[in-house]
């Protein structure tokens, strides 16, 4: 962490050779990075309808989207390519994953990397569900209970009972300890007014996507209120950021990356029906979509899917992720800062809007931290 108390981390790859994956982390560290993260998907936001190299050039190279290695497998085989890094999944849902069984797995992580371990949990997305055939009702009632239970696990070695709608555990016990004084943090993506009193009221970070200041400054606002009613010192949360960056030379040469990237504007059809409205549009796939929860991209055809995404408004697409010159793009997330945030995940678009930008980006991306920590 640096001077000011900001963090600044990077994505890391899922896809193989496990090689990259590694020289990849490694570089991360070289680079002054305090942490890498590594997305939980097993299917991506895109059709495979879409993804043919006449439409995507990366499909030339990667036949299926659908190309991720588990996350929680790559923290422990990345856990010495880096010896300061921490490495967090961000995020996993306790559908798929039980919270039993995760509250074990994250203790394992938190030994493997001697302490470096962030768990990163949320309501869960549809297209990891739906697809193997698990529901996902009521999903922030799903995730208080989960984390619940897991602060159960977490607290003591002994046997420990817990009665929930969703979660029922009877006479289960964690004899594995944390690494450390104490268990591995959990940080939480949510975004509504149930999900960030949840973040309040249970999370050690919270970990939204929000490339405006002042909606974060309004939202981490509400967290906070619900952390001191709750008992809970505001500082015990830390407040993060999961940032989507586009950068180029200039404004408008960023704004035309992602404006003219058919993944970025599938990528805004995974917002909801309300983010849409906020632009006086109605979502393309309906007046009720409610975002990743309800999102499913397999099954669409490639004039459906090319029909949903040219329907997604400029505005919207440029609403998902901080678009700019280096100058901009540092001021912009020098703003999320001030509104609040004390950790910066960013994740570098430009390379999947236009794959001919991905070295130039690299160098543009270290200008902008560069503004940005000069700002902060």
């Amino acid at each position: 962490m640096s001077a000011t108390g900001l963090e600044i981390s990077a994505a890391a790859p899922a896809r193989p050779p496990i090689d990259g994956v590694l020289a990849a982390v490694a570089r991360r560290q070289e680079q002054g990075f305090d942490a890498v993260w590594w997305a939980d998907h097993l299917l991506h936001w895109f059709p495979t309808s879409i993804w043919q190299p006449d439409l995507v050039p990366q499909a030339a190279a990667q036949a299926s989207p659908h190309v991720w290695m588990d996350p929680f497998a790559l923290v422990a085989a990345s856990a010495s390519a880096a010896d300061r890094l921490r490495f967090g999944v961000g995020v996993t849902d306790l559908v798929r994953r039980h919270p039993a069984a995760l509250a074990q797995t994250a203790l394992t992580l938190d030994h493997v990397t001697k302490g470096r371990f962030i768990l990163g949990v949320g309501a869960g997305e549809s297209l990891n569900l739906s697809p193997i055939g698990m529901a996902n009702e009521h999903p922030v009632s799903r995730l208080e209970e989960g984390l619940t239970a897991m602060r159960l696990l977490f607290d003591t070695p002994d046997e420990v009972d817990f009665d929930g709608h969703y979660v029922t555990l009877r006479g289960v016990a964690l004899g594995l300890r944390p690494y450390g004084d104490a268990p591995p943090p959990i940080w939480v993506a949510a975004h509504g007014p149930r999900g960030l009193a949840l973040a309040g009221r249970l999370a050690d970070g919270w970990l939204p996507l929000c490339p405006d200041a002042d909606t974060y400054a309004t939202m981490w606002g509400t967290v906070q209120d619900a952390a001191r009613a709750a008992g809970r010192p505001p500082d015990a949360i830390v407040p993060a950021c999961y940032t989507r960056v586009v950068v180029a030379d200039d404004d408008a040469a960023a704004a035309r990356t992602a404006l003219n990237s058919l993944l970025l504007r599938f990528i805004a059809l995974t917002g909801s029906a309300s983010d849409f409205a906020r632009h006086g549009h109605v979502h393309p796939l309906g007046p009720r979509v409610v975002g990743l929860t309800s999102f499913v991209p397999t099954g669409l055809g490639r004039d459906e899917a090319l029909r949903l995404a040219a329907a997604v408004p400029d505005a919207v697409v440029l609403d998902t992720v901080v678009a700019g010159s280096p100058a901009s793009v540092g001021a912009r997330l020098a703003a999320i800062v001030r509104a609040g945030a004390r950790h910066l995940q960013i994740v570098n678009m430009t390379p999947l809007a236009d794959p001919r930008q991905a070295v130039a980006s690299e160098l543009l991306l270290a200008e902008a931290l560069g503004e940005l920590r000069r700002a902060a």
